[in-house]
């Protein structure tokens, strides 16, 4: 009789077992899988990646609460915002059962940039030696990035760049051309004549910088534009 009690009472057990089993696998089935969200995020972002010019794509899904517990859907709609940015939220959207979840995204386009060969402080003129190429990501939102290493020799660095971070454009600046006390070629214009006179450079400047010069014959001070060829020029 006691063994009799015994199996009915390891049969409940396993009864209960299989109902509950039977019960989670049916819960389980209802709840949406976070993984199916993630692969409608990268279908999604696909052809953006597709179009990229000379570039890799990559997309970098950000993490979902794996608390979450959202009702299984069959139509995942994914809305990413119009314009490319390195970092973006897609909007994704079950029509029904409703519910809306958005997810942080990281957009990469790799590319060849030129980067520094080895520390670089700052005001080092660029010269080939110090330059290489490296992988940086043109959507990382810096910007500046540079392909061609002709762009960028000769160049001054403002700030210092690690051993292999990209040489940025708003990190550069153009050499000296014209120093204070320099002797220089003032040439002042009009659309109807032009007058070359000697002047001396009351400032340091640059291609395009407007820097103060005096005319050595009347002694007058004027503001004058530094040009291409090491002179300054005032047009009238």
């Amino acid at each position: 009789m006691a063994r009799k009690y015994k199996l009915s009472a390891i049969a409940i057990a396993a009864a209960t077992i299989l109902c509950f089993t039977k019960s989670s696998g049916s819960l389980a089935a209802d709840i949406q899988d976070q993984a199916a969200i993630r692969l409608a995020i990268e279908a999604a972002a696909a052809p953006r990646l597709a179009a990229l010019h000379d570039a890799q794509g990559e997309v970098e899904v950000g993490v979902i609460d794996s608390r979450l517990r959202l009702p299984a859907c069959d139509n995942i709609n994914v809305e990413l915002p119009s314009t490319n940015s390195g970092m973006m939220t897609a909007k994704v959207v079950c029509p029904s059962p409703s519910w809306t979840l958005y997810v942080p995204v990281r957009m990469h386009a790799w590319v060849e940039a030129v980067v520094a060969a080895t520390n670089l402080a700052p005001n080092t003129p660029l010269t080939p030696a110090l330059l290489s190429r490296g992988r940086a990501d043109a959507l990382s939102g810096t910007g500046g990035l540079f392909t061609d290493q002709r762009q960028v020799e000769g160049k001054i660095l403002r700030a210092g760049v690690m051993a292999g971070a990209p040489i940025l454009s708003p990190l550069l600046d153009l050499p000296i051309s014209v120093h204070r006390g320099q002797r220089v070629t003032l040439t002042l214009s009009d659309p109807v004549m032009t007058i070359k006179a000697s002047a001396t450079a009351l400032d340091d400047g640059r291609i395009g910088d407007t820097i103060s010069v005096q005319n050595n014959d009347s002694q007058k001070t004027l503001r004058a534009t530094v040009a291409r060829d090491g002179g300054v020029e005032v047009r009238f």
